[in-house]
């Protein structure tokens, strides 16, 4: 189950293959990257609805997405014993999406890298196990 706070919000989010590749590139001549911010993101933005429904698909289980109130997501995620700031940040990751402060796909992965970044339905078609 994949749980967030209330709202419909979408994230254009990356994958840590293209965090990788694109810090291979940043490592390889430093020089050239000094003073610069990338915003890497992945190809699309995408709902925690559809991630649900393409993690169902991809992986043959069932997966869904649960919207819950800021309180219901304080109380699951403390649920891990996490100490209060790691729960604030995971709470606050959601809210983020919730706002749709975390959309906007950008070109720095393809500029860093060469390569498209992958999306969520070419991750999971290219994972062998998840």
């Amino acid at each position: 189950m994949i749980r967030g706070p209330a709202g419909d919000g979408i994230m254009a989010a990356v994958a840590r293959a293209d965090v990788a590749r694109s810090a291979v590139t940043v490592l390889r001549d430093p020089a050239l990257h000094v003073g610069r911010t990338y915003n890497l993101t992945g190809p699309e933005d995408i709902s925690l609805a559809a991630a649900a429904d393409l993690l169902t698909a991809g992986t043959g289980r069932s997966i869904t997405f649960h919207r819950e109130t800021l309180e219901e997501a304080y109380a699951s995620r403390a649920s891990y014993g996490a100490p209060p700031w790691q729960v604030d940040a995971w709470v606050s990751t959601y809210t983020a999406i919730a706002a749709g402060e975390l959309a906007g796909p950008t070109s720095a992965v393809h500029e860093l890298t060469g390569r498209e970044p992958l999306g969520l339905a070419q991750f999971l078609a290219e994972s062998h196990t998840i």
